[in-house]
């Protein structure tokens, strides 16, 4: 007993002198932005007066974005639904993601009383909801019909200014409510953009390790597992219908994670590389732009080939899974992807990736498009 006494106390005064250390130090931590709440099932839009009043967003003005489209798809039923409520909801059409657009809505915010703005469809939509939104500080609720790209859940907009997409900081949405029986209407073609885009994210992880080791660039490793595993999940699917309810649900979530691991690196890094400086230079050069996630996928297999690593993997997937895998099938020329490979690194020049690593020329540009059959 007296020994079991004596080593209580040793060990009372061990904690005693670990607490009283503590205090001598600062604690260091991290927050993390990610959404407050986040739904993905069926018919959750039936839903949204409980999700709300459950996390206690009171609001009574709101101001919802949407398109011509998608305010038919689902808009008018939130609307319906809010105002049933007792809430007081006015609606803007969103026909593009220009800076024009998006500082109508902006201006549209600072001249009223909202007390949140809820964007119900794509990624236009989205896009310059959380923009609007986040300058003139106030929340914004993404409701995605369509889940083309992870865009739904990010912090960062993609806003076309003179002709030029730029991608811009804004922050993550205060939740995310994906009604799949909604989003698995959408035409098929988003949703396969939407694989192409997260699956991208492999490659993007990739090029930061690589500018970690050349550069010295600050790398997030949980930033980038979460992006990587998210990317993983939908990869090793063994489903062969993307529109089920079970894929759906999976892709969505996904999406979600590569946004949030955007949020928690505070850029674009851990789902954005040599894929995305890919679309973003065929944005400015093709006559007529595929999908985002589209492009993506054909950056993903040129990338990958760069590397030296596993492109017909990534070409199989995408075969099954109905992506294209050539650049004929979205109306880009052979010219056009030439171009957009020797043109990307100017697209964001200060983000390092196998690109600029290989010093990517017109040679190595067609050669790496043929041998990996983009072109």
């Amino acid at each position: 007993m007296n020994t079991e006494f004596e080593d209580s106390r040793g060990i009372d005064k061990c904690m005693v002198e670990t607490y009283s250390n503590r205090r001598k130090m600062s604690l260091i931590s991290r927050v993390v932005d990610i959404p407050l709440f986040l739904h993905i099932e069926s018919e959750c839009i039936e839903k949204i007066g409980d999700i709300l009043s459950q996390n206690n967003l009171l609001f009574k003005n709101v101001l919802l974005l949407s398109g011509d489209t998608t305010f038919k798809a689902a808009g008018r039923r939130v609307v319906d639904i809010l105002t049933g409520l007792g809430k007081s909801v006015d609606v803007m059409r969103i026909p593009d993601s220009t800076i024009e657009t998006a500082e109508r809505v902006r201006a549209s915010i600072k001249d009223s009383n909202y007390n949140v703005v809820i964007g119900v469809g794509g990624g236009k939509v989205i896009d310059v909801g959380k923009y609007a939104s986040n300058l003139e500080g106030i929340n914004f609720i993404s409701i995605p019909t369509t889940v083309a790209n992870d865009g739904i859940c990010s912090p960062v907009s993609v806003i076309s200014y003179k002709k030029e997409k730029r991608s811009i900081i804004t922050k993550t949405p205060i939740g995310v409510i994906a009604d799949l029986s909604i989003i698995k209407d959408a035409p098929i073609r988003m949703i396969r953009a939407g694989i192409g885009d997260l699956l991208s994210n492999i490659s993007a992880v990739k090029d930061w390790e690589l500018a970690r080791e050349i550069k010295g660039d600050n790398f997030d490793e949980f930033a980038c597992l979460l992006s990587s595993r998210a990317a993983e999940s939908v990869l090793i699917s063994d489903s062969n219908d993307i529109l089920s309810l079970e894929f759906l649900n999976k892709l969505v979530g996904s999406l979600t994670l590569s946004g949030i691991s955007m949020g928690i690196a505070g850029s674009s890094k851990p789902a954005s590389g040599a894929e995305h400086k890919f679309s973003h230079a065929l944005d400015v050069i093709s006559k007529n732009p595929a999908l985002h996630g589209e492009q993506t996928s054909l950056g993903l297999i040129i990338a990958t080939y760069l590397r030296g690593d596993d492109w017909e993997r990534f070409v199989s997937i995408f075969g099954h899974w109905g992506i294209p895998t050539k650049a004929k099938e979205l109306n880009i020329s052979k010219e056009e992807v030439v171009k957009a490979l020797i043109f990307a690194p100017k697209t964001r020049p200060d983000r390092y990736t196998i690109l600029e690593h290989i010093k990517i020329n017109e040679k190595k540009a067609i050669e790496a498009a043929e041998k990996t059959g983009v072109i």
